[in-house]
């Protein structure tokens, strides 16, 4: 390891830093997706590899290697929707978007509106404003609809006599794409006593980067969901705000450039540990190479 360092220098540190940008991109990833808690018991598990590496325990190196593969296939099982998820976005990432990334200014106050009244009338309604991932995969059945946002269409949908108000409408922008779908269900919603609205919200934002709101028909109450939690949204105002916030922040709308010291400092923590485990890698594996 000594000879390692002595040897360590520009091209060494360029492949330290793009190890330790892939860390940080997978540690971004799983932070995103919930499943910090399942890959912190893999990361445990790969520090004990690394330390009977290092210390020269032959036995407990042996029984790792051992059960690699099986420990990689493992891991697709657990994390297959994650994996799914990540390999979808990086392709949409390296295809591109087309036409105009920007959102209608004045949907979050329509949908507000339309929500707003809802909650009024005490209708029960569940709609999905989809963000940069496709909803494609993760909803099932309704009908194919290419109107314009607006509360008499959304009071229509919704209404208990038509056809498809138990289901979820998706608004893309401000078109209504489709209504009558049927959203996954949260994988705790039973534990945390909800309703099947709330639990199909909860479920799709747990899957995607969806905005998923929720009108109970009992209380009168909207809810929000995204990235997995659940919260109430008090008045009209809030409504309008939270979906213009969540159409700027995934439209990337007058986002300014972030500065270099934002960029550094922003997790700073997350980002220091991928260097120091790149770093650690790198020496394992050029420790190895000098022997």
């Amino acid at each position: 390891m000594i000879a390692a360092l002595r040897s360590f220098g520009p091209t060494d540190a360029l492949d330290v830093a793009i190890g330790a940008v892939l860390l940080y991109t997978a540690m971004s990833w799983l932070r995103r997706s919930h499943a910090m808690l399942a890959a912190g018991g893999i990361a445990l598990l790969g520090g004990v590899y690394l330390g009977a590496r290092l210390l020269g325990l032959h036995l407990t190196t042996w029984i790792f290697n051992g059960t690699f593969a099986v420990a990689a296939l493992a891991g697709v099982v657990i994390f297959q929707d994650e994996l799914r998820r990540g390999f979808e976005e990086l392709a949409a990432w390296a295809v591109g978007r087309r036409g105009d990334p920007r959102p209608r200014l004045d949907a979050p106050e329509l949908l507000a509106q339309a929500l707003c009244e809802l909650a009024r009338a005490r209708v029960g309604a569940l709609v999905a404003v989809a963000g940069r991932d496709r909803l494609e995969r993760h909803v099932n059945g309704g009908h194919e609809l290419g109107g314009q946002l607006s509360a008499p269409l959304l009071a229509s949908l919704f209404d208990p006599h038509s056809a498809g108000h138990d289901g979820a409408v998706v608004i893309e922008d401000r078109a209504l794409t489709r209504f009558g779908v049927h959203l996954p269900l949260s994988r705790g919603a039973a534990a945390l006593g909800l309703g099947t609205r709330h639990s199909a919200a909860l479920g799709l934002s747990e899957r995607t980067d969806a905005l998923c709101l929720v009108v109970s028909e009992e209380r009168g109450a909207i809810s929000a969901a995204r990235h997995g939690e659940l919260r109430k949204v008090a008045s009209q105002d809030e409504l309008a705000k939270l979906v213009t916030g969540f159409y700027r922040e995934r439209r990337s709308l007058g986002r300014p450039r972030p500065k270099l010291a934002e960029l550094v400092l922003h997790r700073s923590a997350e980002k220091a540990a991928a260097l120091l485990l790149a770093l650690g890698l790198w020496l394992l594996i050029s420790a190895g190479l000098h022997r």
